[in-house]
């Protein structure tokens, strides 16, 4: 066997590994999909969450969309202040909290203000948004679950889904 013999096999085995990795790629890309299903909520939920959100930060906003989705229990609201140009986003995903984004913010009394406030309504806007999705979205996820004819668990794997007695020391049994 020569050299150019040697090289056109060697060409072919990377070529097979490339087709393999990209049928690959497109199998969890669509997998990670599936899972991140992004439902809109009513637009008179979304103008009723703006609206108290103006009332209490400020009304100097311009909103994103309102995203949900119930089968990871997460929301998403974000936006942005028209007069200090700083995004906000909150999130209950893991990632939970508040984030901001900004060019070159003033730091001065009226900006600390205005990120005291946006934390603030976080606090009450989470758990408001926590109870909700855990009380109204499950039941919408149960029934298309049930419709697809899987009994999966919607709860996350992880201690939270032991029961107490499991990790209970047997002082009863003494």
């Amino acid at each position: 066997m020569n050299h150019h013999d040697e090289t056109r096999k060697i060409l072919e085995l990377i070529r097979e590994d490339k087709r393999k990795d990209t049928s690959t790629q497109r199998l969890i890309t669509e997998q990670e999909v599936a899972v991140q299903e992004e439902k809109l909520l009513d637009p008179a939920e979304t103008s009723e969450e703006e609206r108290k959100f103006r009332d209490t930060v400020t009304p100097r906003v311009k909103f994103n969309k309102f995203k949900l989705y119930p089968k990871a229990q997460n929301v998403e609201f974000s936006g942005k202040f028209t007069d200090n140009n700083l995004e906000w986003i909150y999130s209950l995903d893991d990632t939970v909290g508040v984030y901001i984004t900004t060019n070159l913010l003033q730091l001065n009394d009226e900006t600390l203000k205005q990120i005291q406030k946006l934390v603030g309504y976080y606090q009450t806007w989470s758990e408001e948004w926590a109870n909700r999705i855990a009380e109204e979205y499950q039941n919408e996820v149960k029934s298309e679950e049930n419709e697809e004819g899987g009994p999966e668990s919607i709860a996350s794997p992880g201690i939270e889904g032991f029961e107490e007695e499991e990790f209970q020391t047997p002082e009863g049994n003494v």
